[in-house]
């Protein structure tokens, strides 16, 4: 397991401890959920990491039987992961966002890509072996959708005033520079071969940095603005 693995592993962890202290002394009932998603992305990857194990040759049954099955591969793991994900911010800026039309738009863009995820692994039957097409794609088109949708009412509304003092300008503006850097580099996923070690070794530092950047955006979401917090109640 590589430094930069074990390194976004920490910021994570961080990231969900300081959404807990947040919530813990503002009771924010808004952040609640993704709060709950950041622990969830600590677990996900805690599991994950069930992968490195698999390559060693250890010799209990167990271990045989694991290696032997469709859960080899965790593949299946972050196809949960990206599903649980949508899911989630789709929640996560239901309740943020007040605008009947744009809740409307939420909850097409969660159902669609719902009925799109279940039904393309029940006819392909790759659930373990492949991931979504394109999924990070859909994903960026998604998250950019939903982020736009709340600048637009932060434009049209008082909290525009204040913007700098809520936790979830930043945690928007963090999710939304992370895909958008993120979903060009899968474009070239055609050259992640052993053979490419310059392709393999750019891959692995440049998305060290955007996940460092991102879980840094959440912390200091966290922890910056919770020193507004009762401000921002009086003015509610």
């Amino acid at each position: 397991m590589s430094y930069y693995i074990v390194a976004i592993h920490i910021v994570e962890l961080i990231a969900a401890l300081s959404g807990t202290y947040y919530y813990l002394k503002t009771k924010d009932d808004q952040m609640k959920i993704f709060i709950w998603y950041l622990w969830f992305v600590v677990f996900i990857e805690t599991v994950g990491m069930y992968g490195y194990l698999l390559l060693n040759n250890y010799d209990y049954d167990w271990f045989i039987w694991l290696k032997n099955s469709v859960f080899c591969s965790n593949t299946w793991l972050y196809n949960i992961y990206s599903f649980v994900t949508i899911f989630i911010f789709g929640k996560f800026f239901l309740k943020i966002i007040h605008r009947k039309s744009s809740k409307i738009i939420i909850v097409a863009a969660v159902v669609f890509y719902t009925i799109f995820t279940v039904l393309y692994f029940l006819i392909s039957g790759t659930f373990f072996q492949k991931s979504l097409p394109y999924d990070l794609f859909v994903e960026t088109f998604i998250v950019f959708v939903f982020v736009m949708l709340y600048y637009k009412q932060l434009l049209g509304g008082d909290e525009i005033l204040f913007f700098r003092k809520l936790p979830v300008f930043y945690i928007s503006s963090g999710l939304l520079l992370f895909y958008l850097c993120a979903a060009p580099l899968f474009t070239f996923d055609g050259y992640f071969y052993e053979v490419n070690k310059g392709f393999i070794q750019f891959r692995h530092i440049y998305m060290f940095i955007i996940n460092i950047f991102l879980y840094s955006c959440f912390i200091f979401a966290f922890l910056y603005t919770i020193q507004f917090k009762k401000e921002l109640a009086k003015r509610r």
